[in-house]
């Protein structure tokens, strides 16, 4: 059993990815959405199927305004932090191999 809750750089950026995917996945729902009002739109060009055709292009466009933009937001964010705090880590890691001998031998390195 494992006593760290650390993350690699790798797991970090696949949960990076996962938040691209779902933003990937929901932009397909949102399309095929458009497609089927549009169609609907076609068959049936009344006043009411133009009211729904206007408010769900102004539903979709919030919503890839305002979700998408956030996973893709935090997705950049993720793997940004991620890299810094592999920037860190490896700094961390040279200065602790720099530290003289003795004070070495104390850590275990």
């Amino acid at each position: 059993m494992s006593h760290s809750t650390q993350l690699s750089v790798e797991q970090i950026n696949q949960q990076a990815t996962k938040h691209d995917q779902t933003a990937d996945n929901i932009n397909q729902q949102l399309n095929q959405l458009k497609q089927q009002v549009d169609a609907t739109l076609a068959a049936s060009p009344s006043a009411a199927t133009r009211a729904l055709s206007t408010t769900c292009d102004n539903w979709i466009e919030s919503v890839r305004k305002s979700v998408l933009a956030h996973l893709q937001t935090m997705a950049e964010n993720i793997r940004r932090e991620a890299s810094n705090q592999d920037g860190t880590d490896q700094q961390s890691n040279q200065a602790i191999l720099n530290l003289p001998m003795e004070t070495g031998n104390f850590l275990g390195v």
